[in-house]
């Protein structure tokens, strides 16, 4: 049976990657800044779905996966299970750089900014020259709403402290009976 992780990325694409990863990796390093802080404002939702199934559906609508994305590390403390793009043609100017985090094979965190189109504009995408992760975040929530694929906007903060005040309720609740 495939991990998460290889049921994902395609088996080419995904091969290279691990095989010119580390030269990659030591090469933005001296040029760019390869590791990469997701932040709250690229955070798009999460969405209960397979994960095989969501990223056919990026796949069907033009998302690529991206060989050359650096290491991003999500506030969530998980590691990055995918990393996709989205540019209208092949040389345009910006791209949208979606990012998943599967926490199971259906419950994913979707994190998503706009930036320099790689191929385009290498030096400025290396060196994250106007990344706008509002921007990316509100473009890719729309579309996953467009798609019918139902999202949750609320924080994982956020979540949790209303499971948190539901529990108390609870709790409360069984001791005063």
């Amino acid at each position: 049976m495939r991990t998460i992780v290889e049921a994902l990325e395609p088996d080419v694409p995904y091969r290279v990657r691990q095989l010119f990863g580390p030269v990659i990796t030591r090469l933005g390093r001296t040029l760019g800044q390869p590791q990469y802080r997701l932040r709250d404002t690229e955070y798009v939702g999460t969405i209960q779905r397979p994960l095989g199934e969501f990223t056919e559906t990026l796949q069907e609508h033009g998302f690529e996966w991206d060989l050359l994305a650096w290491y991003h590390q999500p506030p969530v403390g998980s590691e990055p299970n995918g990393s996709w793009t989205y540019r209208r043609t092949l040389l345009a100017d910006r791209q949208i750089h979606v990012i998943l985090i599967a926490h199971s094979p259906t419950y994913i965190d979707v994190f998503a900014h706009e930036e320099y189109n790689w191929l385009r504009h290498p030096i400025n995408h290396l060196w994250q020259v106007g990344i706008d992760r509002k921007a990316g975040s509100s473009k890719m929530r729309r579309w996953i709403e467009r798609n019918g694929i139902a999202v949750d906007t609320k924080s994982r903060r956020r979540r949790r402290v209303a499971q948190a005040v539901i529990g108390l309720h609870k709790d409360l609740v069984s001791i005063v009976k």
